[in-house]
């Protein structure tokens, strides 16, 4: 039966569905890599990449508004948070009273920034190193 269900869940990964995910995962010995976001409007915000997600963490803070040109999917799906109460509003700005899984990093970057943006270019190092750059440079690394 466990076997059964292994498979089940190797196959709705594979067609892009998260339900069996853990929220984050945990493993002490591996160091992950913190990204974080700071820009106007109370946009603040620290997360990381995973396998094939990003992970916003909790007390992350996302703009307090979002600006005309948004697409409206994004306006949707951020709506749509904020009623869940995955976004809780503080006047000031939004905040994740939890870790929250994004499907990519652009996607968690427009939410938080509160407008379309890229993810690779908008998460950064403390050092100023953006996704992208991380990601080119552990591919040569591990080539």
């Amino acid at each position: 039966m466990e076997e059964f269900i292994e498979y089940i869940k190797m196959l709705v990964n594979t067609l892009g569905h998260k339900v069996f995910e853990e929220k984050r995962e945990f493993k002490p010995k591996q160091k992950h890599e913190i990204f974080f976001i700071k820009a106007p409007r109370g946009a603040d915000a620290r997360g990381e990449q995973t396998s094939d997600v990003f992970v916003v963490f909790k007390g992350s803070k996302a703009a307090g508004s979002t600006v005309v040109s948004m697409t409206s999917n994004f306006i949707t799906l951020r709506q749509k948070l904020i009623n869940e109460g995955v976004l809780v509003d503080k006047n000031e700005f939004l905040e994740f009273p939890e870790d929250y899984i994004f499907s990519s990093p652009s996607t968690a970057a427009s939410i938080v920034l509160g407008r379309n943006a890229n993810g690779l270019t908008e998460w950064r190092q403390k050092n100023s190193k953006t996704l992208k750059e991380f990601e080119s440079n552990n591919k040569i690394t591990k080539a």
